[in-house]
């Protein structure tokens, strides 16, 4: 009896060693409880800005949090909280710090104010660099925004800031007062592209009236295909925002936003018909508005998930005719991305439902040969099974 009460001691000692090695978190949840320990104890505040639905929340919890390295750096230099921002009670506290994604990383010092934010699930290297910025009085949010604030509009500081906040809503308008600080014969530079391209959205902004001016030297630059697709993007985005800009829109390049109409129309009929499954009048809208946009398209995944889509739901249609025409998309996706096991799983499926068995089992071994050796066991099992299948035997 003394063995087993000693073994477990033992284990219960141990759990709790091991538990302890991670963030440790204040129990109470109270936000003003830890604003007043941050300021005894001369901290800055933790948030783990969480949902309690979200995946990406979970795995932090569960893989990241635990860890030693991370547990030493956060409780050395912060006061630790987790609060679920969508309970009754932190609402506000939501709104106060523009919480709009899950998991959101909230810094914080003494005195409430924000110092620092981070977003999404990363590895524990990276969720470490996200603290040590928040604690870097130079280069965290607060001292950037500072920096700007008082008129820095230098490529390393804009660069910074977006960099650290990627979906901070005033990006595009800091990224456009950037480029007017630019002569003509500065902007042609990749890194200013790749800036323009991501953040820019606003028609009427000095950048875009420059880039539509100059849309053809830019294209002997950058590609006339990047260009085009950057219009398109943005024209897409607008007429998804407010349908009733169409006129303006379209001035801006009539074919090119005929396409970007499309690419909205097919969203907008995929949404309708993923929440009236059985309805058959979606089903034909989506089918109407997809063949030609996706005809066109050379976006693996968009190609993937209408095929895949198609091949979850011809039988209860009963339209085989749509089998080769999804048959064409999946091919077309795996041969713009023949390093996705996913998308190769679709294509061998739809292969496999069009009477090409020898393909299909040719085309999922493949897909099970990337997936073993990204080490994605779930998935090893899943394609083993599939090739099983496709042979004819279960």
């Amino acid at each position: 009896m003394k063995n087993i009460l000693t073994f477990l001691s033992f284990i219960i000692i141990t759990s709790f060693s091991v538990h302890s090695q991670g963030i440790s978190f204040e129990e109470n949840h109270d936000l003003n409880a830890a604003l007043a320990k941050a300021k005894t104890e001369n901290k800055l505040i933790f948030i783990d800005a969480y949902a309690v639905w979200c995946g990406p929340c979970k795995v932090m919890a569960r893989d990241i949090f635990p860890l030693k390295e991370v547990g030493d750096f956060f409780n050395a230099n912060f006061v630790n909280l987790k609060l679920d921002m969508e309970a009754k009670e932190n609402i506000d506290i939501a709104k106060k710090y523009e919480v709009q994604a899950y998991p959101t990383y909230l810094f914080l010092n003494a005195d409430g104010e924000l110092v620092h934010k981070g977003l999404g699930s990363m590895p524990a290297a990276q969720f470490i660099e996200v603290a040590k910025v928040a604690a870097d009085t130079e280069n965290n949010y607060a001292a950037l925004s500072k920096k700007i604030k008082n008129g820095d509009r230098s490529l390393a500081t804009v660069k910074k800031f977006i960099t650290q906040n990627p979906y901070d809503t005033g990006n595009g308008a800091l990224v456009d007062s950037y480029f007017q600080t630019l002569s003509e014969n500065q902007i042609y530079t990749q890194e200013n592209w790749e800036m323009f391209n991501k953040y820019v959205y606003d028609i009427s902004s000095e950048s875009f009236r420059f880039f539509i001016e100059n849309r053809e030297k830019i294209a002997g630059f950058i590609g006339k295909d990047k260009t085009d697709q950057k219009i398109t993007n943005t024209l897409s985005a607008l007429y998804n925002q407010d349908p009733a800009k169409e006129e303006e829109l379209k001035k801006i390049d009539p074919q090119l936003f005929a396409a970007a109409k499309s690419k909205v129309d097919f969203a907008k009929a995929y949404r309708k018909y993923n929440q009236a499954k059985d309805d058959r009048a979606a089903w034909d809208n989506l089918w109407k508005v997809a063949t030609p946009n996706l005809n066109q398209s050379t976006n693996p995944t968009e190609l993937n998930n209408m095929a895949w889509l198609i091949y979850e739901n011809y039988k209860k249609f009963n339209d085989k005719k749509m089998l080769k025409t999804a048959l064409s998309w999946a091919e077309k996706a795996h041969l713009t991305a023949p390093d996705k096991d996913f998308i190769a799983d679709t294509y061998a499926h739809l292969l496999y439902e069009n009477g090409k068995k020898k393909d299909a089992v040719k085309i999922e071994t493949k897909a099970l040969e990337m997936a073993a050796k990204a080490g994605n066991t779930e998935a090893v099992e899943n394609y083993k099974k599939t090739i099983e299948k496709f042979k004819g035997r279960k």
